[in-house]
């Protein structure tokens, strides 16, 4: 959304409305016209002061940074409904994962709206271009003069798709023994990373980094990587608490509990 002519137009015919309204409310309400005046003033005041943070700054903001922000690209790990609609857009909240100047991985989060008519155009996997605050790596929009999103798996290099496919088949097979007889423990997940594969769809394949807390033994640290249901990628971000199966023998050895 843009700020127009159409817009400003139609603020400056508001507030010319709310002026005319308080001095017709303070020259007809005789010695408590200034009362009536003050509180017309307040309760209109808030909402536009509320009207202003939930529409007006968003768009001051995303116009200041389609100017003067910093290109950048965007990798989308979480997709959260925000359950507000305007237009009969919905506004959804992106969990996103960018590199700064040092080439250090950090995470932020943007709201945007969704075309109605395009309720998939932004997934779990995808990259969006952004324009970044100069003053703030964290505060960010999207990139309307950039590219569309686009899927990871589209320009992933097609030789290394290959080699993690081929490193699926080699893991499961390795993973079958600890699937039925490694010990069950509760894991918190560390970190979440996206390795670029889609499985049977859109379930990505994906490394965890996780604090393992068996119920006989103390915290342990470990890896492990699996594919995840498109539909439960949210259960496994950084926080969560999952259930794995590991080698007694060998905490390298974890696997992914999906009993």
């Amino acid at each position: 959304m843009k700020m127009n002519i159409g817009i400003w137009i139609g603020l400056s015919g508001a507030l010319l409305g709310l002026i005319v309204a308080v001095i017709s409310v303070y020259t007809s309400s005789g010695e408590f016209g200034i009362y009536y005046a003050a509180i017309l003033v307040a309760i209109f005041g808030s909402i536009a002061w509320l009207f202003y943070k939930l529409f007006f700054a968003p768009m001051l903001l995303s116009n200041r940074l389609q100017k003067t922000g910093i290109s950048g690209k965007a990798l989308i790990l979480e997709v959260k409904d925000t359950g507000v609609t305007i237009n009969n857009s919905p506004q959804v909240k992106l969990v996103l994962e960018l590199k700064n100047s040092f080439g250090q991985k950090y995470s932020a989060t943007l709201k945007t709206l969704v075309s109605r008519l395009q309720p998939d155009m932004f997934r779990p996997g995808m990259t969006v271009p952004v324009k970044i605050d100069p003053e703030n790596e964290k505060i960010m929009v999207i990139d309307l003069t950039g590219e569309h999103p686009i899927a990871e798996e589209s320009v992933f290099p097609e030789a290394k798709k290959r080699a993690l496919q081929a490193e699926m088949e080699k893991l499961d097979a390795e993973l079958q023994s600890i699937r039925l007889t490694g010990k069950s423990a509760r894991a918190i997940i560390k970190n979440y990373q996206w390795l670029g594969v889609y499985v049977n769809g859109n379930n990505p394949y994906a490394e965890l980094e996780l604090e393992v807390l068996p119920d006989d033994e103390p915290a342990f640290q470990g890896t492990v990587r699996g594919t995840i249901m498109e539909e439960s990628v949210a259960k496994y971000q950084p926080g969560k608490i999952i259930f794995v199966k590991y080698d007694p023998a060998d905490h390298k050895r974890i696997s992914l509990d999906h009993s």
